[in-house]
């Protein structure tokens, strides 16, 4: 496959540590598009037995990172700059501005200070140009707030649409990084400072700005 090797953990269900440890190594280019994904070279690699990691492609599939044709191999999806511009953004549009609505007037104090945390650790992944450490607290963040609606099946949906546009920034140009990070760490400060004041059409004109 690739000279990359799995390390799983016995912290989780099998299924769910491979599936994060695969999805890990898939969106920061550990395995690069188009690789070949087989059950029987995994299950050697992982030490594990087939049933885990299939589930595990199951779920890869399902957030779009994995392709599988039938009677044909499994292989590592990819991006393309249309389909982020003209159906993933617009639905991340959707999914957070419906996530926002529902519990912008119910975070706490908590949540401000746990958002902000999140944001602190964005901007020292930011100084230190660690554009991993970068992506995965811009994914935290949103992930905060579509996590506080409760919602598992809007939870599902988001992960697939994030998980690719992560994908793609990764794949696809180190887009992030321009202008030193200044541009990302502004608009999620501007963010969150509008969630704080509880006003829907500043928070709703900084969600746009941000995303597009």
């Amino acid at each position: 496959m690739t000279d990359f090797r799995f390390s799983v953990k016995k912290t989780d269900t099998l299924r769910n540590q491979v599936f994060k440890d695969i999805k890990r190594a898939i969106i920061y280019g550990k395995i690069k598009p188009g690789t070949r994904l087989r059950e029987i070279d995994l299950s050697k690699e992982m030490g594990l037995s087939r049933g885990p990691i299939r589930e595990a492609i199951l779920l890869l599939e399902r957030d779009g990172l994995l392709v599988t044709q039938t009677h044909r191999e499994t292989v590592v999806a990819d991006v393309e700059d249309e389909e982020v511009t003209a159906l993933l953004n617009p639905l991340r549009i959707l999914l957070e501005t419906y996530a926002l609505k529902k519990i912008y007037l119910q975070l706490t104090d908590e949540d401000y200070m746990r958002l902000g945390a999140i944001l602190s650790e964005l901007e020292a992944g930011c100084e230190k140009n660690q554009l991993e450490t970068v992506i995965e607290k811009d994914l935290q963040f949103h992930e905060y707030l579509i996590h506080a609606t409760k919602e598992p099946y809007l939870m599902a949906i988001w992960s697939g649409v994030s998980s690719r546009i992560i994908f793609h920034f990764m794949t696809n140009g180190r887009k992030h990084q321009e202008d030193n990070f200044t541009k990302l760490i502004e608009e999620h400060r501007s963010l969150l400072e509008a969630i704080k004041s509880r006003s829907w059409s500043d928070i709703e004109a900084e969600l746009q700005r941000h995303i597009y």
